[in-house]
C-alpha cells in the first residue's frame, strides 16, 4: 500500500491570494472557520480583533484565528495590498505556539519582502486541488517556521515547555469550541496528556479549570455572535452546543440575561 508523504488532516493549506485593497475593500466583522496569516506588501490598515484595534503596516503580518469574531480594513489614505494563506490541520496550533502570535498579539514586527514573499508567491502558483498538495503542505510548513524564526514567542507562554503546552491546550479549544463533542477528555487525547496535567496547567498560570476555560470562550463566542445578529439556535450549534434549551440556561448563568434578552436589548450596551 502506498505511504502518503503527509495527511490532510494534520496541515492542509485551503487557500491562498493577493488583494489589492485601493478599492477600500474591508472584510467583517465576521469568523473564519480557519487560521489565515496576511502578510502586508504595502500600505497600511487595521485590524479589529475583540475590544483591541491593531494598527498594521507593509512588511508585517496578522494571524486570523479560527471562530473568532474580527474586521479588517485599509488605511484609505495609504490602502494596503496584501498576500494570504488560510491552513487549518491538527498540527496547526503546535506549529503556530513556536511563533509569537497568540490571541492577545497576533500582529507580528515587519519581515523583509526579498525574505518571504517567493514564499507566499509560490504557494499562489501551486493547484493545491488537485496535483501539488505535498508541496504546498511543505512550503506551509516553511512559512510558519520562518515566523517561528523572525518573530519567536517572547510571552511567558512561549518561555517553556510547560507554557507551550498551554498554548498549544488553547489554540486547540479556540479551532475545535464549536464541536458539539470536543471536551475535556478530547483535549487531553489530541495533546497526549492526563487530565491531572492539563488541570495543573491551566490552574497554575489562568487559575480556572480547563473545562470552565472551555464553557466561558464558548459564551464569549456565543455573545459576540448575538452581537452581530445571529439567531439563539444558529448561536447554540456555532458555539458547539447541540441543544439551544442548555445553551440559554449556561448564558444565563453566565451572563444574568437570556440569550433572546440579550439580542433584543437595542441599547447598545455589553454585558
Amino acid at each position: 500500500m502506498k505511504k502518503e508523504f503527509y495527511s490532510e488532516h494534520t496541515l492542509l493549506l485551503t487557500n491562498c491570494g493577493r488583494e489589492d485593497c485601493s478599492d477600500l475593500h474591508s472584510w467583517g466583522p465576521g469568523i473564519r472557520p480557519c487560521y489565515i496569516i496576511h502578510y502586508v506588501i504595502k500600505g497600511a490598515g487595521w485590524l479589529e480583533y475583540g475590544k483591541k484595534r491593531f494598527y498594521i503596516q507593509a512588511g508585517q503580518s496578522f494571524l486570523l484565528y479560527p471562530y473568532t469574531v474580527l474586521r479588517y480594513y485599509p488605511d484609505p489614505e495609504q490602502p494596503w495590498e496584501y498576500t494570504w494563506v488560510d491552513f487549518m490541520g491538527e498540527n496547526a496550533p503546535e506549529l503556530l505556539s513556536n511563533t509569537g502570535f497568540s490571541p492577545a498579539c497576533p500582529v507580528s514586527p515587519a519581515i523583509s519582502p526579498q525574505q518571504i514573499l517567493p514564499l507566499y508567491e509560490r504557494l499562489c502558483s501551486l493547484d493545491i486541488l488537485y496535483h501539488n498538495k505535498g508541496e504546498a503542505c511543505g512550503l506551509l510548513m516553511a512559512l510558519l517556521g520562518l515566523y517561528a524564526d523572525s518573530f519567536p514567542g517572547s510571552s511567558a507562554l512561549n518561555s517553556h515547555r510547560e507554557d507551550n503546552r498551554l498554548s498549544t491546550a488553547i489554540l486547540l479549544i479556540q479551532t475545535h469550541c464549536h464541536k458539539p463533542e470536543f471536551n475535556v477528555e478530547a483535549l487531553c487525547e489530541s495533546m497526549h496528556i492526563n487530565r491531572v496535567t492539563l488541570y495543573r496547567l491551566f490552574r497554575e498560570a489562568l487559575y480556572i479549570s480547563p473545562n470552565t476555560y472551555i464553557s466561558r470562550y464558548r459564551l464569549e463566542q456565543a455573545r459576540s455572535l448575538l452581537e452581530m445578529g445571529f439567531s439563539v439556535k444558529n448561536t447554540a450549534f456555532s458555539c458547539g452546543y447541540s441543544d439551544p434549551f442548555y445553551f440559554s440556561r449556561a448564558f444565563k448563568a453566565r451572563y444574568g440575561t437570556s440569550p433572546a434578552s440579550f439580542k433584543r436589548k437595542d441599547n447598545g450596551t455589553h454585558l
